[in-house]
C-alpha cells in the first residue's frame, strides 16, 4: 500500500498538471464566450447550460481523472449563476429556487463528467488490452518458434521488458546458481542493481517460495528494488523473472495478471524444447542401437575383407617373391597399399562412432565457418584421390554454423569418397554449400550410374547389399555413421537420384535459431 502511495504522488507530475489545467481554462473560456453569443440572441438559459454540459464532457476526455471534470462542473454552475441568471455579473444562489435548480445543473454536470472519464478509461483500457493480446500473439509465435532455451529466454526478456516499459532479468533454475540467465535493461544502471547480491537473493527467495515477492509485494521484502515471479507449473519450477519497475509510473490494475499469462507462454515453451530433446535423444538412441549392430556385422565383413588380402598378398610375397614378376609384385603391393589405406579410412569412422555412440552424445558444438571446413575435407580427398576432381561452390557470405568441426569434417569425407568410390564414374564431383531457411545445406553430387531406387529408403540403415562387390565395400556403415553424426547435430540427411543421371547426397545443419527442414 505505501509503495502504491508513493507511486500515486510521483505520478503527479508538474507539467501534465499544468497542461490539464490550460486545456480546462481553454475550453471554460470557449464555452463562456459561446454561451455569451446565444444569450445574445435571446437563447434560453437551459440551452445555455447545454454549452456548459457539453465542455464539461470535452474537460473530462481532455483530461486526466475526474479532478478537471468537477472543476469545470462547478465553473459551469457558477458561470450560469454569474453570468446568465438575474441579478447579471454577481453570485447568488438565494433566490428561491435557485438552490434547486443548480444543485440539480451540478450533479448533472457531475454526472456527465463521471461518464465521460469512464467510457475514456473503457477506451483506453480496450486499446490496451487488444495491443496486449497483439503482444502476446507475437510472443507466442517467436517463442514456439525457437529451437533452444537460450533463444527461448532472450525473446521472453525482450517481450517482457517491452510490454511493461522495464527492465527485466529472467533466471533459468535457481537464481544464485543459474543454468542460464538473460537481462533485458532500458537503463545502464538496471543492470548493476539486477546483478547485485541483494537482488538476487529477493530472485532466489522466489524460486525457494514458488510465489511472488519483492518491491511490488506485499510480502516485507520492499526495500530492494526488483519485483520477481516464479516460472511455475503445478509440477515444476523452470526459474526466475524480475521486473525492475519505474517507480514514476502506476501500475495497470492486472499487470501481473497478464504477466503471469506471458509467463504461461515462456512455459510452454520451454516444455516443447524438452519434449523435443526428449523425442531427438530416444531417436538418436535408436540410431546408436542400429549402429552397434551395424558396426558388428560391418566389422565381419569390412575390416575382414581387407585384411585377409593384405595377409595373403604379403604371404605371397614372402614365400615366392623371386618367382613373381616384377609387374605382378608391384600389383600385389599396390592392393596392401590400397587396404591398409581403406583399414585406415575404417579406423577414422571406427573414431568418430566413439563420440556418439557412449551413454552421452560427446559432442563438442562451437561456432565454425563453413568455408573453413569444407576447404579442409575437400583437401584431405584430394590428397587420397589426387586424380579425381571436386568443384566446389560456397556462398560469397560467411556462414557460421555451431557444429563439432571434427565429425561434420568426417560426414563430407565420407560422402565426398562414397562419391568417388562408388559413382562408377571419373566425371567430377561436386560440394555445393547454400544457405535457406532451413539452415545449412550441403549437397555432394556425382555423375555416375545412380542409387538403385529400392535402395534409396533405408540407405542409411548400414545395410550392405548380398554379393556386393569390392568396390561398394563399407558404403553401407560409412553412411550410417554420416546419418547418426547429422542427427547428433539436430540435422537431417537424405539421398535421392539427379534427374540428369548421378546421385545426391544432402544434409542440413541447423543454423542458430533455427529448427525446420525442408528437403
Amino acid at each position: 500500500m505505501k509503495k502504491r502511495i508513493k507511486r500515486t504522488l510521483n505520478n503527479f507530475n508538474a507539467a501534465a498538471l499544468f497542461q490539464d489545467f490550460i486545456r480546462t481554462a481553454a475550453v471554460y473560456l470557449v464555452a463562456t464566450c459561446l454561451a455569451l453569443c446565444l444569450n445574445g440572441a435571446e437563447v434560453l438559459n437551459e440551452n445555455i447550460f447545454g454549452v456548459y454540459m457539453l465542455a464539461v464532457a470535452l474537460i473530462s476526455y481532455m483530461t486526466s481523472g475526474y479532478f478537471w471534470g468537477v472543476i469545470a462542473s462547478i465553473g459551469g454552475v457558477i458561470g450560469v449563476n454569474f453570468f446568465f441568471t438575474f441579478p447579471y455579473f454577481a453570485l447568488n444562489f438565494s433566490i428561491t429556487g435557485y438552490p434547486i435548480t443548480f444543485s440539480i445543473m451540478l450533479l448533472m454536470s457531475i454526472l456527465t463528467s463521471f461518464v465521460t472519464a469512464k467510457v475514456k478509461m473503457a477506451a483506453l483500457l480496450s486499446a490496451a488490452g487488444k495491443k496486449r493480446a497483439e503482444t502476446l500473439t507475437e510472443m507466442s509465435k517467436a517463442i514456439l518458434s525457437a529451437s533452444d532455451v537460450d533463444t527461448i529466454i532472450d525473446i521472453s526478456a525482450k517481450y517482457f521488458s517491452e510490454t511493461n516499459q522495464c527492465s527485466v532479468i529472467l533466471y533459468v533454475d535457481q537464481p544464485l546458481k543459474p543454468l542460464k540467465q538473460s537481462i533485458c535493461t532500458l537503463r545502464d544502471e538496471d543492470e548493476r542493481i539486477l546483478y547485485s547480491f541483494l537482488e538476487k537473493q529477493v530472485a532466489q527467495r522466489a524460486y525457494d517460495t514458488q510465489n511472488p515477492v519483492g518491491a511490488e509485494i506485499e510480502d516485507g521484502t520492499q526495500n530492494c528494488k526488483g519485483t520477481y515471479f516464479p516460472i511455475i507449473t503445478e509440477d515444476k519450477i523452470y526459474g526466475v523473472v524480475g521486473f525492475l519497475f519505474d517507480e514514476t509510473k502506476l501500475l495497470i490494475d492486472d499487470t501481473f495478471s497478464f504477466i503471469n499469462v506471458m509467463i504461461s507462454q515462456t512455459i510452454l515453451a520451454l516444455q516443447r524444447q524438452q519434449a523435443r530433446k526428449k523425442a531427438q535423444e530416444i531417436l538418436l538412441e535408436t540410431e546408436k542401437e542400429k549402429m552397434r549392430s551395424n558396426l558388428l556385422r560391418a566389422v565381419s565383413h569390412d575390416l575382414r575383407t581387407p585384411l585377409t588380402g593384405i595377409i595373403g598378398a604379403a604371404t605371397t610375397l614372402l614365400e615366392n617373391g623371386t618367382q613373381i614378376a616384377s609387374e605382378d609384385s608391384r600389383r600385389m603391393l599396390m592392393d596392401i597399399q590400397h587396404d591398409a589405406e581403406w583399414l585406415i579410412h575404417m579406423v577414422e569412422n571406427l573414431l568418430s562412432v566413439t563420440k556418439i555412440t557412449g551413454g552421452t552424445t560427446n559432442l563438442k558444438k562451437q561456432d565454425e565457418i563453413i568455408e573453413e571446413i569444407v576447404g579442409e575435407a575437400v583437401g584431405r580427398i584430394r590428397k587420397r584421390f589426387p586424380d579425381s576432381v571436386v568443384n566446389v561452390s560456397v556462398p560469397e557470405e560467411m556462414l557460421i554454423v555451431p557444429m563439432d568441426a571434427t565429425l561434420i569434417e568426417q560426414v563430407l569425407i565420407n560422402l565426398m569418397e562414397n562419391a568417388i568410390r562408388h559413382s562408377g564414374s571419373t566425371a567430377p564431383i561436386g560440394v555445393k554449400v547454400s544457405r535457406k531457411k532451413s539452415g545449412a545445406v550441403f549437397t555432394i553430387s556425382d555423375n555416375g550410374k545412380g542409387i538403385d531406387p529400392s535402395r534409396i529408403p533405408d540407405i542409411f540403415d548400414g545395410k550392405t547389399q548380398h554379393g556386393s562387390s569390392d568396390s561398394s565395400r563399407g558404403i553401407g556403415i560409412g553412411l550410417s555413421i554420416c546419418k547418426s553424426i547429422i542427427l547428433a547435430h539436430d540435422g537431417k540427411i537424405f539421398a535421392k537420384n539427379n534427374l540428369n543421371g548421378g546421385a545426391s547426397f544432402t544434409f542440413v545443419l541447423p543454423m542458430k535459431g533455427e529448427s525446420d527442414y525442408a528437403q
